[in-house]
């Protein structure tokens, strides 16, 4: 997921860097709930495919135990080690969603629920999970360096599993991990498999000089409580195994459990995105002949898996063409067939913006809430902020009708309706407190790094998103939503168009929620709960949301600001809306100091692009966020980049689990 386009650098003692991807969706904000025009989905058959099994997924790790590479960890990495980086970036535009709130061109919005901070109260659980080391050093370190981690989570009564660019990982409730792995040195903290081992391919890059394996990313997975399966998403990009240049073939990767276990083996399943009229594929006619769909993702009903992609093209322009959906039958997939059907939406378009529709986010919800009218229903959310240069006034609700069709002849229908809210912004950067960079600072010092770069004053303030719908849940048939904001008070920062300079503004990144109620029988969509939370002074991105039977829950985000280290987050919600003060459930301890803001990242960086949120069997909230658990000087730093396997050269986040028992 990015901000305006997607951009991949390829670094090998040097910066390469492809721009794939341009949003140029601005079109008229919507001025009243009304309904678009239908869309009919269309089948296409043998366009999924069972690919593979694998597992089971806790022996992966024990098969063929090669030799460990044995260098210590002070020669780990360092600034003249040949690297290859993979990392998806923002780069900005004029006056793309929000900017001329950061630039002060218009007024920001007032947050509605100012909450102030508290202890950890109704925290039952939390860990930390995977984080960068884990992600470089499993598969014996055959791995890249990549930003940001994008979070998976999916829970059962017993196991929570995560998944993260670039590592799997089970945990049992008390947060002790169940995969081993292969890490690059021994004696290490379990470290996971990687995305590669899970989904069955080669390695991504087997060092010092390849082959090159796909290069999967963008990852997400739900627990299905009702079949007791779990499903893992994620994208792929073929690469030539020589070099590892992408060569245009895309898809994604949908890995279904054999059983409740997840631990055991899973059955992989794989959908071509290239669409240029190959492999059963239609042609969207990409500038380059090959498209691919960035940042899948999905829910469930009783009959369908529904995922969605934004779709851009591959080697070319780099041009984005419109949001895809993709509805399989559950059932077909849960049995192993060589082929589910499938049913296709493509080409999505917004009557309310008059223009494609852009990150297109499906609801997900408890087994109970699953809607049964018109033949299964699933609704998807579509934020209206990243068409708007100021503020958007509303946002879209799809309706997504005939998913139980899927297990016989599909007949589905594709219904938006545009619903005014109050004014809302795409975020700032979000300012993170002042503490020991030591990668920005090698970056900064040639005789350290090995070239002259420009000099950049840390610590660099965080990506915090473009105000997309980042978590979508349904309880009691009301949808309720959450948004980055972008809000008035100090905070955030305004960040040049090269990536050199940033300074504070009066702006920063909140929440914006709302609660839409779908009647069951017209497209009427009424306006239940709407409102925006922040914290004076400091920010919370990229915000989660889930709520249990009981209409209780929480929204997950990243704390940070000026005076907080990114950490884990939460903020009490029911259907009355914000209920308390955000709960800490993991205080970072440092700033973020990753490679993205960087000359190796091409000085766009990179924080998310996501959390999680779920809810476990008996009601308890998990949530999973991005934050930084580890610190260390320029000194330490030197003698050993890993910091005591804490962190790696480039990169040093982490993820936490938690779990929040209303």
């Amino acid at each position: 997921m990015f901000r305006g386009s997607l951009r991949r650098a390829i670094v090998a003692a040097g910066v390469l860097t492809i721009t794939i991807g341009t949003l140029s969706a601005i079109g008229p904000a919507a001025d009243a709930a009304r309904p678009g025009p239908s869309l009919r989905t269309s089948t296409r058959s043998g366009a999924i495919h069972l690919v593979r099994s694998v597992g089971p997924i806790a022996a992966i790790a024990k098969r063929a135990q090669a030799r460990v590479a044995t260098r210590s960890a002070g020669t780990a990495e360092s600034p003249l080690d040949p690297e290859i980086f993979r990392a998806r970036n923002s780069e900005g535009q004029e006056l793309e969603g929000g900017d001329a709130v950061a630039h002060g061109e218009v007024p920001a919005p007032v947050a509605t629920h100012r909450v102030g901070v508290s202890g950890t109260s109704g925290t039952s659980a939390s860990f930390e999970a995977l984080n960068h080391f884990d992600s470089r050093y499993n598969d014996k370190g055959n791995q890249f360096s990549g930003e940001p981690p994008d979070q998976g989570l999916c829970v059962s009564k017993t196991r929570e599993f995560e998944i993260v660019n670039d590592a799997v990982q089970v945990y049992n409730t008390n947060g002790h991990a169940l995969i081993a792995g292969q890490p690059a040195f021994p004696g290490t903290a379990p470290v996971g498999i990687s995305l590669n081992q899970f989904f069955g391919v080669p390695s991504a890059f087997v060092r010092p000089a390849g082959p090159f394996g796909p290069f999967i990313y963008d990852v997400s997975c739900l627990y299905d409580r009702s079949e007791r399966r779990w499903f893992a998403l994620a994208n792929w990009l073929a690469t030539n195994k020589l070099t590892g240049d992408l060569t245009g073939p895309a898809g994604y990767f949908l890995a279904v459990s054999r059983t409740s276990k997840p631990l055991g083996t899973w059955n992989v399943f794989s959908v071509n995105t290239t669409n240029n009229g190959t492999n059963g594929t239609p042609n969207h006619h990409c500038s380059s002949g090959f498209c691919f769909g960035d940042y899948p993702h999905m829910a469930i009903n009783r009959s369908a898996v529904v995922v969605t992609t934004n779709e851009f093209d591959n080697l070319g322009a780099g041009e984005f063409h419109a949001a895809q959906l993709y509805a399989i039958s559950k059932a077909g997939l849960v049995a192993g067939v060589a082929s589910p059907t499938m049913a296709t939406v493509p080409n999505i378009f917004s009557n309310a913006m008059d223009d494609t529709a852009y990150t297109v986010q499906p609801v997900d919800s408890l087994p109970a809430d699953w809607v049964g009218a018109h033949k299964g229903t699933l609704y998807l959310a579509m934020s209206q902020a990243p068409y708007a240069d100021a503020t958007a006034h509303g946002v879209s609700l799809w309706r997504l009708t005939g998913t139980n069709t899927l297990n016989g002849s599909p007949h589905l229908k594709l219904e938006e309706t545009s619903v005014p809210t109050d004014d809302y912004a795409s975020p700032p950067h979000a300012r993170q407190m002042a503490g020991d960079t030591p990668l920005l600072n090698c970056e900064n010092d040639p005789t350290c790094i090995g070239q002259s770069n420009p000099f950049q004053v840390g610590p660099w303030p965080l990506d915090a998103a473009d105000g997309t719908v980042t978590g979508a849940w349904l309880h009691h048939g009301v949808v309720y939503l959450v948004m980055g904001d972008a809000l008035a008070g100090s905070g955030g920062a305004l960040v040049s168009d090269d990536g050199l300079t940033w300074s504070p503004i009066p702006v920063h990144a909140g929440v914006f929620y709302v609660g839409l109620k779908p009647s069951l029988f017209t497209n009427k969509v009424w306006l239940q709960l709407q409102g925006s939370t922040d914290v004076s002074g400091q920010n919370l991105i990229y915000p989660s949301i889930a709520m249990n039977a009981s209409g209780k829950g929480a929204i997950g985000a990243t704390f940070v600001g000026p005076n907080v280290y990114p950490s884990a987050a939460y903020v009490p919600f029911s259907t009355a809306g914000v209920t308390g003060p955000v709960q800490v459930a993991g205080a970072g301890v440092g700033p973020n100091d990753g490679f993205t803001a960087t000359f190796d990242g091409a000085y766009q960086t990179r924080w998310g692009d996501y959390g999680a949120a779920t809810v476990a069997p008996g009601g308890r909230v998990w949530l999973a966020s991005e934050y930084i658990d580890q610190t260390c000087d320029d000194a330490t730093f030197a003698a050993d980049p890993t910091c005591g396997f804490t962190r790696t050269f480039f990169a040093n986040w982490s993820t936490r689990l938690y779990a929040f028992t209303p």
